[in-house]
């Protein structure tokens, strides 16, 4: 049997069975409820999938088992923010705010005679699916939960979300989102001009079918929700790894679009507010009775020659004023100049921080990695190799590339200890080996005296044929490791926030036995050597006297209390086979 520990151990680790990653577990089949896989894959839809965009928060297997756990376990009628359901739900309100923001407007603005709204048509269908979706995504949101960037936390709970959603924007989405298109088309009476909402505003009056278009007209404060719709677009964007100056382009081209397109409809629309809606009452000064009454033409013509006009006042190409002009169309004429010169200045901003963006960290990330592409081509190294420097390149940097040491000489020496203290603090101080002996003072030093390691699936972090020069105490900040025999067989699993290796680092080889230690996935941890925590303890003899005999003191007892378990087993096992044997 002893020959056979021997063969083991000087085995090579490939051939040993399932040594480095032990049996793979599907997270899903392990979390997710249901007998069948139909029922298992309805309920994965609504949990938590894994993506970039959920690996940005949740940066380990281990704290993702931990959320998918959390959800199923208390909050399981609750959508997760980072599910595949919300995913393809944000995918479909990216089309219909899209939608809604270019022909909300023009439906308010342009469509106001009867044989413009009293016949359904494709354009009302379109308004009447973007009314209906929107409905439909209160019912989704006010079920889905939220990622609190302050907290750092993904809140799940229904009540909380509710009170959230309540407070405002619940009140915004259900006014906005009324079906307009079958109350406010059809419930008025024929004559429109007289129930016409801007008609009451114009003549002072208000009738019970100004109410009905006041509907029609609270559909606009779904612009508020532009700022939703560019947050649905980022996360698309960041599900599939795009980089940041697409998502700054595409914000850009979002913001200049809907700008021009409702500055456009607001046009005429501040023409009906203060004129009226009807054409016989609109003063003849007015630029819609100028060189042409557009008042009679279509209202597709309508809105081309307000587009024009507003392409020249915004892009500031005139300033002179038309001899046609109201005091209404000169304060309209005013205020999109002044906007003309805020979406200049905007877009200036926004290209000095595009050409930052260029210069950045993140591209100096693409570029570090091509070099390293380089660097690998050059020494012809193997496939293999390649993809997992590659990865840890990937893992390390995290998309971002920062200087290590011009970041340490810009905090200078001061902030080490609260940072090193505020990342992994907790973890030392939770080791009761050194809680019990040690100083704050000691604690801290060895908290200075820990390194920072990142360490790939299947990488080697500590030996067991090293032994005791080797030695290492290991703090796992994110991911898993396994810990193995020195005959590679699996003894546990350790994750987030949990250590190993105080008695090994302390006793030394005369006592105890050394462990194999493999990362199971893409693992972040702190090492404390052996021969600097001697450094540490070397200061204080006494503490060093009393930390050893305190180690020596509790392994014995551990070990008497595994004696005493396996006896009781062993015990328990041949009262069995008599017993058995006693009724055979």
């Amino acid at each position: 049997m002893a020959q056979e520990d021997e063969d083991a151990a000087t085995e090579s680790p490939s051939k040993v069975t399932d040594w480095r990653t032990g049996p793979d577990i599907d997270l899903y089949k392990a979390f997710v409820p249901g007998e069948s896989r139909r029922e298992r894959q309805v309920v994965k839809v609504a949990i938590m999938a894994t993506s970039a965009l959920a690996r940005s928060v949740f940066r380990s297997d281990t704290a993702m088992k931990r959320e998918m756990s959390r959800h199923i376990s208390f909050f399981g009628s609750t959508v997760h923010p980072f599910s595949f359901l919300r995913f393809v739900w944000e995918c479909v309100m990216i089309a219909v705010f899209g939608a809604s923001f270019l022909v909300l407007p023009y439906d308010v603005t342009f469509l106001y005679k009867p044989e413009d709204y009293m016949t359904i048509t494709w354009f009302h269908l379109i308004v009447l699916t973007v009314d209906v979706l929107c409905m439909v995504d209160i019912c989704f949101t006010i079920r889905t939960g939220f990622y609190d960037k302050k907290n750092q936390h993904v809140e799940l709970d229904p009540r909380r979300i509710a009170n959230r959603y309540v407070r405002f924007w619940f009140w915004v989405d259900v006014i906005s989102s009324a079906p307009d298109t079958l109350i406010s088309r059809y419930v008025r009476s024929r004559p429109p001009l007289s129930y016409c909402f801007f008609d009451c505003i114009h003549k002072r009056t208000m009738h019970f079918g100004c109410l009905w278009d006041l509907i029609n007209v609270l559909s606009l404060l779904k612009i508020f929700r532009i700022r939703t719709f560019l947050r649905y677009v980022n996360n698309v964007y960041k599900r599939y790894g795009f980089r940041r100056n697409v998502i700054k382009f595409t914000t850009i081209a979002v913001v200049i679009t809907v700008t021009l397109h409702w500055i456009s409809c607001l046009m005429f629309l501040s023409v009906r507010i203060a004129q009226g809606a009807d054409p016989e009452l609109v003063d003849s000064h007015s630029w819609t009775k100028s060189r042409a009454d557009i008042w009679d033409h279509k209202p597709a013509d309508r809105y081309i020659e307000c587009f024009f006009r507003t392409l020249y006042t915004v892009g500031l190409m005139t300033h002179s004023i038309d001899p046609f002009m109201t005091n209404e169309d000169i304060v309209m004429l005013l205020a999109a100049s002044i906007l003309g010169y805020i979406l200049k200045i905007y877009l200036l901003a926004e290209l000095l921080i595009f050409v930052r963006i260029t210069f950045s960290s993140n591209n100096m990330y693409h570029e570090h990695r091509h070099e390293l592409q380089n660097y690998i081509r050059h020494e012809q190294l193997s496939p293999d190799l390649e993809a997992r420097m590659l990865r840890y390149y990937d893992h390390r940097v995290a998309n971002r590339y920062s200087r290590k040491r011009l970041i340490d000489f810009a905090t200078s020496d001061q902030f080490h200890a609260p940072i090193r203290d505020e990342v992994c603090g907790a973890l030392v101080a939770g080791v009761s080996l050194f809680h019990d002996t040690m100083t704050v003072e000691m604690i801290r030093k060895l908290l200075l005296a820990m390194q920072y390691q990142l360490y790939l699936k299947d990488d080697l972090i500590v030996s067991a044929a090293d032994g005791s020069d080797g030695a290492r105490m290991v703090f796992i900040i994110r991911g898993t490791v396994a810990i193995y025999t020195a005959a590679w067989r699996e003894v546990l699993h350790l994750e987030d926030g949990e250590h190993f290796g105080e008695y090994q680092l302390v006793l030394g080889g005369d006592t105890m036995k050394y462990s194999n230690i493999v990362a199971v996935e893409n693992s972040e941890v702190y090492v404390l050597d052996r021969n600097l925590f001697e450094v540490v303890l070397t200061q204080h003899p006494e503490v060093r006297e009393r930390i050893i005999n305190m180690a020596r003191e509790r392994y014995e007892s551990l070990a008497a209390l595994e004696r005493d378990v396996v006896l009781e087993t062993i015990d328990g096992a041949e009262t069995v086979r008599r017993t058995r044997k006693f009724y055979e």
